[in-house]
């Protein structure tokens, strides 16, 4: 490759649905790739381009080390010039660990932790001293201090199990036991607190390198530790000097080690691993780095506290295999006067605590026991599914959810521990860390310039995003998408890296529109660093700030794989015959075909009031939300939305209708109204699809099942006895091909190159062995069926209203051309959205609306009444284009048309235009937001 070739030249792509086309990427520039969901941008994007230059870095490594690297697949291109290293930035802001906060995520704690191991310094926090250590230069200098001109002895303590008679051949000679010096010779191996006398000097400053060399020595033959006995003389403390020998000394410790010089506590020096809790080095003992540790809780416990103890309260111990538990209690309640007929909400706490701590003596565990022997013997299925169901997760009284080590906490720059700075808010922390470095000497700020400058580069990349009010503390678990969206980037955009390719997925999915500009001028700052930037983009402003646009299209799926347009945005605007042109050219409502302009508003007659809602960012707050209608939650991002609905809203709500959840960290609600107008509420967070290369969209959409059942139920299926599970490729009793295990491809493993696909050529790429293959319904295969579009299948399914309504539910959300057999990891993220919105639609039936009987996104929280649903959507409109955004409408209305209710998180306008209602978050985002800052019926609309 050419250092100075001026684009990434692409010839004959064929990734996924692409055809084969021709492709020239400006380099140094920031290129958006655009078009219809579905079209073939990611394809285009990051299964060749970022595939691509990925194998390429991988190949310029030795043969050893490739053979540890994940193998990288070839794109299916006859030629690619010009492509340098390459990075990607997908969207994957939901898939973090419980442990993954915004300092772990942005690295940013990684440099801190180097900080203050360097910077830093240890306090003793129980006598609130900076604890020192010193090298033996600096010993002799301390004795100079404080006792110059007297004798004095350095000693050392023996190692336990070494016999005395070693020390000798060492050139030791004598020792201190019992408050006496005597011959090593003559000590006895087994006399307790042995000391070795190292030296017997005089304190002047002839003798400083003397006293060196002996503290030296003495240090090598412990950990690090030494004393000097000092005589005492004539000011000699009776209760502060040792009496040796019929004389006072007065013990000085020496200690390489760090150590408390009042209460002589010792401590290891800080590291940045000793300052990690993901390290067995600097987690907390207790939780393990997690923060919190696991137990059974009365409000976990006891949902209903109008029930007595012998009612049943105590929901676990009504079981069959715990009731021996209750049992226990009952018997022993009356030595200590529990109540066991009146409500539990009035026992007193006394009563609660010998419930929860437990009687050992009468060999009664309480709570804390039961839960226990939970953890004990959780190896088993059965107690490991019933302890996940009861257990809540509390702070860890150790560390106080800090995550670290008690000596972790010793460690100070500036005047904060690690976990301070942690908890401060980004822009409290720049300020805080500009002031403390100010006050470190220029040598020690050289040796750190590095770690500095990424601190503060990444820290003003936040700040720059809008997301000051932040911590690094902060879980990514609790961020909305935005907030961890912007997070996910500064990893990568503050790297610093140059002639680099860039490719990210939609960096403004969940940013409202005051926070793109900032997206923008960061994307744009990593272009003019001497990057190339791919971005696959949906954002009207995004498109306008590009350098150059690549629109594929025009369709999806099949009806899409082309390059539609190539040129700069006002080109696109000129042209203005592709939809992305447009979207740009035309009012938003002309997006929306005809019958889904409603010119009136549906006003809400049902609410669900709340008061005393507090979560995160919000606090005490009071509102409404509207039934009946669709109601768009927005505001800038971080302004409290997610907190409000997902957060605080859904689980309330699910506590409500009897329904189990999800998770305990949730948002504090005093009082809530109005929830018998709902039988059900169903939430589509952004949580992300599995995608394994077994999972394809009919078993994602629950119609694969019945498809199954209905080629077992054919005349030749019957007569050679095959049942539904012959037509899975999941199940190695069933009739999947042995060779390819069901996927159709073998995968060939490479030692030192890529792993290499290739098409099965027992079953040719059809999953299935030929016999199976041999049953047809309708004159169609198991295999011919997969490969059918919903479409297609919708209409070949004619007469089976459970697959029908399933397949109908892809229609409706844009996605008739999804092959049913097609795996889900070839999906881009808006079909994958829209996915998910189907299997969410899928729970409705179309003709009816009512719920069906056997729908698995349904089940999973649905009552067994039929009534009507709360459908909670945060940001569907993640990954779909302009136009794509039709048909998302029109499956909402349907749903509320049918007597559901809608409430969306979003910032999309062509999304907020169409509601019913729109209640705003603000005004700002963090501790400026959190507020209901206006709630309107949408006016109604004009005809076109």
């Amino acid at each position: 490759m050419s250092p100075t070739q001026a684009a990434i030249e692409l010839t004959g792509v064929r990734v996924h649905n692409l055809k084969n086309f021709d492709l020239k990427i400006r380099r140094n520039a920031l290129t958006v790739i655009c078009g219809v969901s579905g079209s073939g941008k990611s394809s285009l994007a990051f299964d060749t381009l970022f595939a691509e230059g990925q194998r390429r870095y991988v190949e310029t490594f030795s043969p050893y080390a490739r053979q540890f690297l994940d193998r990288v697949e070839r794109p299916d291109v006859d030629r690619i010039e010009g492509i340098p290293p390459a990075i990607a930035i997908r969207q994957n802001a939901r898939g973090h660990s419980s442990r993954s906060t915004i300092g772990t995520r942005t690295e940013l704690l990684d440099y801190l932790r180097v900080l203050f191991a360097k910077a830093g310094q240890v306090t003793c926090p129980d006598c609130s001293v900076l604890a020192v250590s010193m090298t033996p230069d600096q010993a002799a200098q301390h004795l100079l201090n404080v006792g110059a001109g007297r004798r004095a002895m350095l000693v050392f303590a023996a190692a336990d199990g070494i016999d005395p008679q070693e020390y000798l051949q060492r050139g030791y000679t004598r020792a201190i036991v019992a408050g006496a010096t005597e011959s090593l010779e003559s000590v006895d191996g087994e006399a307790p607190n042995v000391r070795i006398v190292a030296d017997r000097i005089r304190i002047d400053k002839a003798s400083t390198t003397r006293i060196s060399e002996s503290i030296e020595q003495a240090f090598t033959q412990t950990d690090g530790t030494c004393f000097a006995l000092i005589d005492a003389g004539d000011d000699s403390d009776s209760a502060a000097a040792e009496l040796i020998d019929g004389k006072e000394w007065t013990a000085v410790r020496l200690s390489r080690e760090l150590f408390c010089p009042v209460c002589d506590r010792q401590f290891p020096v800080p590291t940045s691993e000793s300052l990690n809790f993901l390290s067995p080095l600097g987690a907390c003992e207790t939780c393990e780095g997690f923060g919190q540790i696991s137990g059974l809780t009365f409000e976990k416990v006891v949902p209903d506290t109008s029930l007595s103890l012998r009612d049943g309260a105590i929901q676990p111990w009504t079981t069959p295999a715990y009731r021996h538990e209750l049992d226990e209690l009952l018997e022993l309640a009356s030595a200590f006067d529990i109540p066991c007929d009146v409500p539990f909400s009035e026992l007193t706490d006394r009563h609660r605590q010998v419930i929860h701590d437990g009687v050992p003596e009468r060999d009664f565990g309480g709570l804390v026991g039961f839960h226990r022997w939970l953890v004990r013997h959780r190896y088993k299925q059965g107690v490991s599914v019933f302890l996940n169901r009861w257990r809540s997760w509390l702070t860890c009284p150790d560390c106080q959810g800090s995550r670290l080590s008690i000596n972790a906490a010793t460690v100070q720059f500036g005047d904060r521990t690690i976990t301070e700075a942690g908890e401060l808010e980004l822009d409290e922390l720049a300020a805080w860390l500009d002031e403390s470095l100010a006050a470190v000497s220029s040598d020690l700020q050289s040796s750190l310039s590095a770690v500095i400058r990424q601190l503060r580069t990444r820290l003003q990349f936040l700040i720059d995003s809008g997301l000051g009010y932040l911590s690094l503390a902060r879980s990514m678990a609790t961020l909305s998408g935005g907030e961890a969206q912007r997070v996910v980037l500064t990893a990568a955009l503050g790297s610093g890296l140059i002639n680099t390719l860039y490719v990210l997925d939609e960096p403004t999915s969940g940013l409202h529109a005051d926070d793109t500009a900032k997206i923008i001028t960061a994307t744009k700052n990593l272009q003019r660093a001497g990057n190339t930037v791919v971005v696959v983009e949906h954002d009207c402003d995004f498109i306008q700030a590009a350098d150059q646009i690549v629109e594929i299209g025009p369709g999806a799926g099949e009806a899409g794989g082309e390059v539609v347009f190539q040129g700069t945005p006002a080109a696109l605007v000129e042209d203005g015959n592709t939809a992305t042109g447009r979207l740009l050219t035309l009012d938003a409502d002309a997006a929306l075909p005809e019958d889904n302009r409603r010119t009136t508003r549906r006003v809400a007659e049902q609410w669900l009031n709340f008061s005393g809602l507090t979560c995160h960012n919000i606090q005490d707050l009071t509102g409404r939300i509207p039934l009946g209608v669709i109601c768009a939650v927005t505001g800038v991002s971080g302004s409290g939305k997610s907190s409000l609905v997902v957060d605080s809203l859904y689980p309330a709500l699910r506590k409500s209708l009897g329904l189990p959840l999800d998770s305990e960290d949730h948002g504090r609600i005093e009082s809530l109204s109005g929830v018998d107008a709902i039988s059900n509420v169903v939430l589509l967070d952004q949580s992300p699809l599995p995608r394994s290369r077994r999972s394809i969209p009919a078993t994602v959409m629950g119609c694969f099942d019945d498809i199954r059942k209905v080629m077992s139920e054919t005349h030749e299926a019957k007569k050679r006895n095959y049942k539904p599970g012959m037509f899975s490729f999941n199940s190695s009793k069933g009739g999947r091909c042995e060779v390819c295990d069901g996927h159709g491809v073998v995968t060939i493993e490479m030692q030192f190159l890529a792993d290499i696909q290739t098409t099965c050529e027992a079953c040719a790429g059809r999953r299935f062995r030929p016999e199976v293959l041999d049953v047809r319904y309708r004159d169609r295969s198991i295999h011919d069926i997969l490969q059918m579009t919903a479409e297609e299948a919708f209409t070949f399914f004619n007469g089976h209203r459970r697959i029908q309504q399933r397949l109908n539910a892809l229609r409706q959300a844009g996605l008739g051309y999804i092959r049913l057999g097609r795996p889900v990891a070839t999906l881009s993220g808006g079909e994958c959205q829209r996915l998910r919105i189907a299997a969410l639609l899928a729970g409705v039936d179309f003709d009816s609306g009512e719920p069906p009987t056997a729908n698995r996104q349904a089940t999973k929280t649905a009552s067994s009444e039929q009534g009507r649903t709360l459908f909670i959507l945060d940001e569907p409109s993640t990954g779909l284009h302009g136009q794509d955004i039709a048909a998302l409408m029109k499956c909402l209305n349907h749903l509320v048309e049918i007597g559901h209710s809608i409430i969306v998180i979003e910032h999309d306008a062509a999304v907020i235009r169409h509601v019913d209602h729109v209640i705003e978050m603000g005004p700002g985002a963090g501790r400026l937001g959190g507020r209901i800052t206006q709630q309107t019926q949408v006016e109604s609309r004009h005809e076109d």
